[in-house]
């Protein structure tokens, strides 16, 4: 059921709020409307501005500034940063060599799937099967998604030039409930990085992660011009 609620919500993030007894709190170029009873509580960040929201029995933390944490890897982000196809390498290493960048065996991939029902008894535990290449061998080769990527739903889009990753653990006691925020036009080739929001909780009941997911709902994009 609650599966259900978070396909609903992905569908209606941006939909519409009763702002009755709410209270807006903004972060830098982001707004939110929270319950009455939550607070804003700066602290001394070193290169972002970061603080926590406190209610009176949840409290987020957030950093905002071109550091910030996108807090957990889609498995498309987890994917694509390859370093499963580097650990695949590991293999053709040989004993009594030093290795670095110019001499690392290279392994190319060919294509990714996803792992089958077949694939269990041979790859254990793999959610995709690569295929893979070095030299004149074709071998495949199992990749596993991080615990804490499979421990989350992760929902990403964008809005208003404005990257959103909504972050909800399955178990909101053990797992984080969370938000991305990334102004894509704020590049900083400087540090090599983007101004961001990151806002996050957790030990939460199914209850709270339900009221923190309403604020996450709220969300509007603070035009400074």
């Amino acid at each position: 059921m609650r599966n259900f609620f978070y396909l609903t919500l992905f569908s209606l993030i941006i939909g519409c709020s009763d702002r009755t007894q709410l209270k807006t709190i903004t972060i830098g170029d982001y707004s939110f409307d929270f319950p009455s009873d939550f607070k804003l509580v700066n602290e001394k960040g070193i290169d972002s501005y970061v603080g926590r929201i406190e209610g009176d029995s949840i409290w987020l933390g957030f950093d905002y500034g071109h550091y910030s944490d996108p807090l957990v890897e889609t498995a498309q982000e987890y994917l694509d940063k390859r370093i499963w196809l580097h650990d695949a390498a590991i293999q053709f290493m040989q004993a009594g060599v030093t290795y670095d960048k110019n001499n690392y065996p290279k392994v190319e991939l060919i294509k990714l799937r996803a792992a089958l029902t077949k694939d269990a008894t041979k790859y254990k535990g793999a959610d995709f099967v690569a295929t893979c290449k070095h030299d004149s061998l074709i071998f495949e080769y199992p990749v596993t998604l991080p615990d804490k990527t499979k421990k989350h739903f992760i929902k990403v889009d964008t809005v208003k030039n404005h990257l959103r990753k909504i972050i909800i653990a399955k178990d909101p006691k053990k797992g984080i409930t969370g938000i991305y925020l990334k102004d894509l036009k704020s590049f900083n080739e400087s540090i090599n990085g983007y101004l961001a929001l990151s806002m996050a909780t957790s030990n939460l009941t199914e209850q709270q992660q339900d009221t923190v997911l309403k604020i996450f709902s709220t969300v509007r994009f603070v035009d400074r011009k």
